[in-house]
C-alpha cells in the first residue's frame, strides 16, 4: 500500500472512527482494493477494521472520499443541488431539501398498505419500477434467519422479483452495512435502485461520484426518513422483555398494526426460543421499557452529528405521516417527497388510476411530521458542535453552524442528556448481557431517565399552568 493510501486510511480511523462518528454503512470497506472490512462490535454496531487480506494494488478510490461523515466531502446540499436543481420545477425547502411534489397518503391496491409499516408506498414504488423494467433489481434490507456463525436478523440483499421485493417490506430498526452488496453491484451488469436511510444514501452518492461502475449500475436512490439508526441490541432489548434470551431471538417485527389504536401505538412482535420451543410474543410498543424514540437507546453516536432527516440526496423519500390528522388511522399513512420526474410521473399515474390515495400537502407540513427530529438535528446539533469546538475535539463538518445562544439552559441539558443516554445504553446492556440480568440495564438507565423526564415534567407543568391562566383570563374577561 502506498504512503498516500496508508495516510488516508489512518486519517479516517483517527477522525471518523476513533471519534465515534462512523455510522457503519460499509462504504469505506466497499472501495476496490481498500484494506478495510466491517464487523459487529460487542454492542451490536457495525464498525470498520483494517484487514491484511486484500491486495492493495487495485486501490483506486480513497475511503475518505466515500465516507458520509469525513472531512472535506461535499454536503447534502451540494450533492442534491447537482442532482435536482437543473429541473426548473424543483423547489427547495431548508427542512426537506429539493422537491417536485410532497404528498401524504397510502396505497389502495392489493395488500401493500396492510403489509407495510405505514401506507405501503415504499414497496409499491419498488414493485412498480421492477414491473416496468425501469431497473433490474432492488437493493434493500431483508429479514435474515440467524444461523451458526451469522446471527444477524436483517441484512442488505438484492431482490430480482416482485415476490422478493415484498419480503423486504416494513421497518427494520437494526444495524446493517452495505459493503458486501456494493461489491456485488460493482461486478454485475444489472441496474439497481437502492433503499436506505439518509447517510447511507449520501454514501452511495459519494461512491457514484468516484466509481464509474456504481454510477452506471445504481440508477436510483430511494430514501427513508430517519430518526436515528439502532444497534442490534434494540431488538435484543424487546426480546428479553418477552422472556426470550437475546441469543435465542429468531425474528422481530418492529411495526405490527393494531386495530382501534392510533398509528403510533403499534405492536412489536418477538419470535424466539424458550426451552427449545419456538414462541411468539406481541405487545404494544408502550408496554416495553425503552421503546420511546426520544430516549435514543442504542443509537449510533454518528446520528447525533447528522443534519439530514428526509434523505435529501434521494430521488424520492418516504416516511411516516406523524401528523395529527393522520394518526387516528391505524393502517398507517406515508409522507412522500419526490425529486425526480420519473417518480413524479409514476405517482401521478397511480393517483389517476385510483391505485394510490395521496393528498398534495405543503413542504412545511411534511417537515412538521418530523418536527422533533428536525429540532434535534438542527438546534440540538448546533449546540453539540459548539461543545465539541469548545473542547477542541474533531467533529464532522456540517451544514449547521455551531452555537449556544439559540437555545435556553433547559434545552441544553436535554440535548446533553440524550447523548449520555445513548452512550450509556450500549454499555449498560453489555453489562446486563454479561451478567444475565436485564434489571441491571434498567437500573443504570433509570438514573438518567429520571433526570430527563424531570426536565420534560417541568415543561409540561408550565404548559398546563399557562393553559389554566389563559382559560381563567378568558372566562373573567367576558
Amino acid at each position: 500500500m502506498s504512503d498516500k493510501h496508508t495516510l488516508e486510511i489512518n486519517q479516517l480511523f483517527d477522525t471518523v472512527v476513533k471519534g465515534g462518528y462512523c455510522i457503519g454503512c460499509g462504504a469505506c470497506a466497499s472501495v476496490s482494493g481498500a484494506q478495510v472490512r466491517m464487523r459487529l462490535d460487542k454492542c451490536g454496531r457495525y464498525y470498520p477494521y483494517i484487514s491484511k487480506e486484500v491486495n492493495s494494488s487495485n486501490f483506486d478510490v480513497g475511503p475518505i472520499a466515500v465516507c458520509p461523515f469525513a472531512e472535506n466531502n461535499v454536503t447534502e446540499d451540494e450533492i442534491s443541488k447537482e442532482l435536482f436543481s437543473k429541473d426548473k420545477d424543483c423547489k427547495y425547502n431548508s427542512s426537506i431539501g429539493y422537491y417536485l411534489g410532497t404528498y401524504a397518503g397510502f396505497v389502495r391496491e392489493d395488500n401493500f398498505r396492510e403489509n407495510g409499516s405505514s401506507g405501503g408506498m415504499v414497496s409499491w414504488i419498488l414493485c412498480e419500477i421492477v414491473k416496468r423494467h425501469i431497473v433490474d433489481a432492488i437493493v434493500h434490507v431483508h429479514p435474515h434467519k440467524p444461523v451458526a456463525g451469522d446471527h444477524r436478523l436483517f441484512k442488505y440483499q438484492i431482490s430480482n422479483s416482485i415476490s422478493d421485493v415484498l419480503k423486504g417490506a416494513k421497518s427494520h430498526y437494526y444495524s446493517v452495512e452495505m459493503s458486501e452488496v456494493i461489491n456485488t453491484i460493482r461486478h454485475t451488469t444489472q441496474t439497481y435502485a437502492i433503499v436506505g436511510v439518509p447517510c447511507f444514501i449520501k454514501a452511495i452518492r459519494l461512491l457514484a461520484r468516484e466509481d464509474e461502475k456504481i454510477r452506471d449500475n445504481v440508477k436510483f436512490c430511494i430514501g427513508l426518513t430517519c430518526g436515528h439508526l439502532k444497534s442490534a441490541r434494540f431488538a435484543d432489548m424487546f426480546a428479553w422483555q418477552c422472556d426470550v434470551a437475546p441469543r435465542n431471538l429468531v425474528s422481530i417485527d418492529f411495526r405490527v398494526k393494531l386495530p382501534n389504536h392510533d398509528a403510533n401505538n403499534y405492536g412489536i412482535q418477538v419470535t424466539g426460543l424458550q426451552n427449545g420451543h419456538e414462541v411468539q410474543c406481541t405487545k404494544m410498543n408502550r408496554e416495553f421499557y425503552g421503546y420511546l424514540w426520544g430516549y435514543g437507546f442504542f443509537k449510533y453516536n454518528a446520528c447525533d452529528y447528522c443534519d439530514d432527516v428526509f434523505a435529501e440526496t434521494a430521488d424520492i423519500s418516504f416516511g411516516d405521516a406523524w401528523l395529527e390528522q393522520y394518526l387516528k388511522d391505524y393502517k398507517g399513512t406515508n409522507i412522500v417527497i419526490i425529486r425526480n420526474k420519473l417518480f413524479q410521473n409514476l405517482i401521478k399515474q397511480g393517483i389517476s388510476q385510483g391505485r394510490l390515495h395521496l393528498n398534495d400537502i405543503g413542504a412545511n407540513e411534511v417537515a412538521k411530521s418530523q418536527d422533533a427530529g428536525l429540532r434535534h438535528r438542527r438546534q440540538g446539533l448546533s449546540y453539540r458542535l459548539y461543545l465539541k469546538d469548545q473542547a477542541g475535539q474533531w467533529r464532522p463538518p456540517k451544514r449547521v453552524g455551531p452555537g449556544c445562544e439559540h437555545i435556553n439552559n433547559k434545552l441544553r441539558k436535554i440535548f446533553v442528556l440524550r447523548e449520555k443516554m445513548a452512550e450509556e445504553s450500549h454499555l449498560a446492556f453489555d453489562e446486563a448481557l454479561n451478567k444475565g440480568n436485564f434489571n441491571l440495564f434498567k437500573k443504570r438507565m433509570d438514573k438518567l431517565l429520571r433526570k430527563y423526564n424531570s426536565l420534560y415534567g417541568r415543561t409540561l407543568r408550565k404548559r398546563v399552568s399557562s393553559g389554566v391562566k389563559r382559560l381563567v383570563k378568558k372566562v373573567f374577561s367576558k
